[in-house]
């Protein structure tokens, strides 16, 4: 996988074969594709062992029963999201991703896709745990929206998790003015 960043870093996205990934690599293309279904897989590659974590946490914190509370539900998956560990990418990877997503739509349509996927193991987790299926459907939406507009406006990797918080912290202001 740090193959594959290092020249997409270098090259761009649509300038690197899959055949350059596996050589950097030194493996062959067999051995790549036995891992990847494709070059733009790489670069989503952990995203699911991290979900698969933070449904684990939700499921087992369920003794906080969020119940029909989308703050609480909200409040369970930053929760997860922040013990889940660190995301699977380090600071240099992210950087590569947030820089290729901003060049390519296919790559941003990519992302995309994971992200629902992401939202909809996540709602069914809170499901799981005793949340009501609205609230769960739209508390991981709304954290996937988090994601994204932390992802959009973060200055560089490093600054991530902060706009995250920021985000959230935004969504605990709807209704505080009391209007």
């Amino acid at each position: 996988m740090s193959a594959a960043f290092q020249l997409f870093a270098e090259h761009g996205f649509d300038n690197v074969t899959v055949a350059a990934i596996a050589e950097r690599a030194e493996v062959g293309r067999t051995t790549f594709f036995r891992y990847f279904g494709d070059k733009q897989q790489v670069l989503f590659a952990d995203d699911s062992a991290e979900v698969d974590r933070m449904c684990s946490y939700v499921r087992e914190r369920a003794d906080l029963k969020p119940g029909t509370d989308l703050g609480d539900a909200l409040a369970l998956l930053r929760e997860a999201a922040t013990a889940s560990g660190p995301t699977a990418l380090s600071p240099a990877h992210s950087a590569v991703l947030v820089r290729l997503l901003r060049e390519s739509i296919d790559l941003r349509s990519r992302y995309l896709l994971t992200r629902q996927q992401r939202a909809l193991r996540l709602a069914g987790a809170l499901t799981e745990a005793g949340t009501a299926e609205n609230v769960a459907v739209l508390a991981a939406h709304t954290a996937m929206a988090c994601d994204l507009t932390a992802m959009r406006l973060a200055e560089g990797p490093e600054a991530y998790p902060a706009r995250v918080d920021e985000a959230h912290g935004l969504l605990r202001t709807l209704g505080a003015s009391g209007g």
